[in-house]
């Protein structure tokens, strides 16, 4: 059955790892071989690592690799903002933005474009609600732009996404979740929990934790991420990226030489797991993107 699990990230002309599409490359090439080769190991580590502590079990594995959730932690769907925050925010888009889109966000006649419906999902169905909030708090209000707090533009994002249909949940829209929310028609209705296995990024603080082992600490939530090294602005904007309050034991951290990064904010990229209890991360990429997470 690991075998099996293991198969998903060594099968030779797969293109797909745990349902997610990597794109077909023209020739599989030695080094797309060595990743793979690399990615089976790491994986083949942190089932063992699971199993060893107890936490993970051979149901779970058989859940997983069907892609479904294991039996007592199913992983629903979960709105990304509360209904009084988009009320909030309907109301100072009325005041700050609806001259120019439209107190309907539907446009307006060479002032601004829409803010709902098929126009707006056209151009930023590919991008994030990160992305939309930067792109707002850069531009708008169109003549005193930046002018608003954080926290305004932040509500203004969640009436957009209440006015696309966006789910509402128990929670406020944060900055520690705005880079994972798509902008993806066949994503309008929540965020997704990312499946145990996946390949993710995340953002936190490096931390020594008990008996020799390494914490990502204050993390940002985890995104499904190609398994490619991290580009100079990725690494930028991991940088700017405020941190979370999740926290995930590192493994396989030895050659990242952690010592010298202790208490640094690090950009991760590594194999997913999460449990009840624990949550562990499988790194196959660690950089320093900030000497201190003071003030982050």
């Amino acid at each position: 059955m690991v075998g099996r699990l293991l198969e998903r990230y060594t099968a030779p002309n797969r293109n797909v790892v745990h349902g997610v599409a990597l794109g077909r490359e023209p020739h599989s090439g030695p080094g797309r071989r060595q990743r793979a080769r690399k990615t089976a190991v790491h994986l083949f580590t942190l089932i063992s690592v699971g199993v060893l502590s107890g936490g993970l079990w051979p149901e779970t594995l058989h859940a997983q690799a069907r892609g479904a959730a294991a039996p007592g932690t199913s992983a629903p769907v979960v709105g990304v903002y509360t209904r009084a925050q988009a009320e909030r925010g309907k109301e100072r888009f009325i005041t700050s933005c609806g001259n120019c889109h439209g107190v309907d966000l539907k446009g307006a006649a060479e002032r601004g474009p829409a803010l709902a419906g098929d126009p707006f999902m056209k151009i930023w169905q590919e991008r994030t609600a990160g992305t939309l909030f930067t792109k707002i708090k850069s531009d708008m209000p169109r003549n005193r732009p930046g002018s608003l707090t954080d926290d305004v533009y932040m509500d203004i994002v969640s009436f957009i996404l209440q006015t696309n249909a966006f789910a509402e949940g128990p929670k406020d829209l944060s900055a520690a979740v705005l880079d994972s929310v798509p902008l993806a028609k066949g994503d309008l209705n929540a965020q997704k929990v990312v499946p145990n296995f996946a390949m993710v990024a995340l953002v936190g603080c490096l931390a020594k934790g008990p008996d020799n082992t390494w914490l990502l600490t204050n993390t940002t939530e985890p995104i499904q991420s190609k398994d490619e090294p991290p580009t100079p602005d990725d690494l930028k904007q991991a940088g700017a990226q405020p941190l979370g309050s999740n926290s995930f034991q590192l493994i396989s951290i030895v050659p990242f030489k952690p010592d010298s990064n202790s208490g640094h904010k690090m950009a991760a990229k590594g194999l997913l797991y999460r449990a009840a209890n624990e949550n562990r991360l499988d790194v196959t990429s660690l950089q320093a993107v900030a000497s201190s997470c003071a003030n982050q």
